[in-house]
């Protein structure tokens, strides 16, 4: 017996060393993101805590969790939701001009606000973000800088306005896309309203999500006048149905 014991005693030493090195397997809870300026968590925050958790983890997984890359909504369809989609036929189907809009741009992940200017006539569009301007004519595409502190280049260069959370077509099409994934996201029926933005009448739509409530509005002719989710708050701020045919000339 007393020749045994020290085997004995140097299994459980070992197991007791190797319990204690192997550590917990299971992955510790995340801590809850918090939101920024209103009770929606800001999506890019969020984005940005995953990334460098999965960095000090060694791994990455890709997009971020939507069901797939396209969606269940494709663009051009409904979602089934009557109150979503009353604003978002409208926007689907957004003017081709004559029309003018400016906005103001607030990127939550930062809380930087930026100037916008829509500008549309039937085959042309001068879109603007703060001091990036794009224009598309029957002719040429280009990108331009308004303060001239750089050359036009003949091409959408998208990568210019990426730290504003907004696309070149954030006033109709890039928002449907938002609007279609948060149908997919929705944890209730969405909610139909009026209000006056810009001395407009707009048909608004309340989301409610996992973090909060989004709120899209469009004007009868399509074009957004307010998108305030997790990421941006997109405010109309002035309308009319004329164009300065300036805004379409490349310098």
């Amino acid at each position: 017996m007393t020749r045994h014991a020290p085997a004995r005693w140097a299994r459980r030493r070992w197991r007791r060393v190797s319990l204690r090195h192997l550590g917990n397997p299971l992955p510790l809870p995340l801590p809850q993101p918090q939101p920024v300026r209103s009770t929606f968590v800001s999506r890019r925050g969020l984005v940005a805590f995953a990334l460098s958790t999965l960095f000090l983890a060694g791994c990455f997984t890709g997009e971020r969790p939507y069901f797939n890359a396209e969606g269940a909504f494709p663009p051009g369809t409904t979602t089934g939701d009557p109150s979503l989609d009353a604003v978002l036929n409208k926007i689907d189907s957004v003017t081709a001009g004559p029309a003018t809009a400016a906005y103001s741009i607030l990127t939550k992940y930062g809380n930087v606000t930026t100037p916008g200017l829509v500008v549309l006539e039937p085959g042309k569009r001068s879109i603007t973000v703060g001091n990036v301007r794009y224009i598309q004519t029957p002719d040429r595409v280009a990108t331009c800088a308004e303060d001239g502190s750089e050359p036009c280049v003949d091409a959408f260069d998208l990568q210019r306005i990426s730290n504003t959370a907004v696309t070149v077509d954030f006033y109709a099409a890039d928002t449907a896309k938002r609007m279609r994934r948060d149908a997919e996201a929705k944890i209730g029926p969405a909610v139909l309203h009026t209000e006056t933005i810009a001395d407009q009448p707009v048909t608004c739509v309340d989301v409610p999500l996992p973090g909060g409530t989004a709120v899209y509005c469009a004007l009868d002719n399509g074009l957004v006048a307010k998108v305030d989710d997790g990421d941006v708050l997109v405010a109309l701020t002035l309308y009319g149905d004329v164009v300065d045919q300036n805004a379409f000339v490349i310098p």
